[in-house]
């Protein structure tokens, strides 16, 4: 059973891909809305009826009542995967903006007594799970400097949990939808402009949810009196190899994918040149190991638990999602 009780809930991250489509959700079903933000340009994205309140994770004297007179808090906020570079700042800027950051903003919500945090971290905190699909009794081994952070702000809020706080932690796979930045956006794209070679089905396995459908287990893990304490994992149930991906995207696009793939040893003879190259070079390549890996290896999870405690059930599929998507990537071309 969720609460119909209307709240006051502080949202991190408010005018993000996910935050923003969260807002709106939340007003729908009449809840009042404070929207943490950095700065006047984030504000503009918002609708009127939100209150604004200033706030930046990585500077501590912002965040100074940012909890005040909020029931809950959904956290979204934190440094993107998008800006993990290689370097010896990476570990310490996630450090101060996803760990000292939470912690900071449990801190002003313990002091404001709201009684439910809700924080949105990713399967990254769990590392790659392979051909095995993980679920939340999995030990995990995050292998990014992301993926660290978040697992260290999950203990954060567990710890908070302990002390009395109605604590919630979401870890989302990839989330898709209409996102001019997303991953799957950019494949459309690049199918579409004939960038993207046909891989072959190397029966990979990788989990993803829909933006819609990470809003519903966000908004269940702030209601659900089942929720406070636990762990959840949010996929759309379903496992896709990126062939099955591309070929889906191939008849959302009306195209007929090529008759040949490039053989998949081709692709890590390329990889591997790409790893030398970028050795010898200091310059990212397209291709490499690292992206060899995202498209033909598994990234693998189970949300049963969801499911089981909360009735999450996912709403969308990716052939549903598609051609909302290939609208977008259309309207986009030169």
């Amino acid at each position: 059973m969720t609460s119909s009780a209307s709240r006051r809930i502080l949202v991190t991250g408010a005018t993000g891909f996910i935050g923003s489509r969260l807002v709106s959700s939340l007003l729908g079903r009449g809840d009042a809305v404070i929207a943490m933000v950095r700065g006047t340009a984030a504000e503009g994205r918002l609708p009127a009826d939100v209150e604004r309140r200033r706030g930046d994770l990585g500077i501590p004297a912002s965040l100074r009542g940012a909890c005040e007179g909020a029931d809950a808090v959904m956290h979204l906020a934190s440094r993107a995967e998008s800006e993990d570079r290689r370097g010896s700042d990476e570990e310490e800027a996630h450090r101060q903006v996803t760990v000292e950051g939470t912690r900071r903003l449990l801190a002003e919500a313990r002091a404001a007594g709201v009684r439910r945090f809700v924080f949105m971290s990713s399967v990254k905190a769990m590392g790659e799970g392979g051909a095995d699909c993980l679920d939340e009794a999995t030990e995990p081994h995050p292998v990014s400097a992301y993926g660290r952070a978040k697992l260290a702000a999950e203990a954060l809020v567990a710890q908070a949990g302990r002390e009395g706080m109605e604590t919630v932690v979401l870890r989302l796979p990839m989330v898709y939808g209409p996102n001019p930045k997303g991953s799957l956006v950019r494949m459309i794209a690049a199918v579409d402009a004939g960038r993207f070679p046909p891989l072959p089905e190397v029966g990979n396995r990788r989990s993803m949810v829909h933006v819609e459908d990470a809003v519903t287990a966000l908004l269940l893990a702030a209601g659900h009196e089942r929720a406070p304490g636990h762990l959840y994992i949010v996929t759309d149930g379903l496992y896709y190899s990126t062939r099955q991906i591309y070929l889906a995207i191939c008849r959302a696009l009306g195209r007929t994918p090529p008759s040949w793939t490039v053989p998949k040893a081709v692709l890590q003879a390329g990889a591997r040149m790409g790893d030398a190259l970028e050795r010898l070079t200091g310059k990212r390549l397209p291709l490499n190991g690292e992206a060899l890996e995202k498209l033909l290896g598994s990234a693998c999870y189970r949300s049963d638990r969801i499911a089981r405690d909360l009735d999450f059930r996912p709403a969308v599929t990716l052939e549903q999602a598609l051609p909302e998507m290939v609208r977008m990537v259309a309207s986009r071309r030169p």
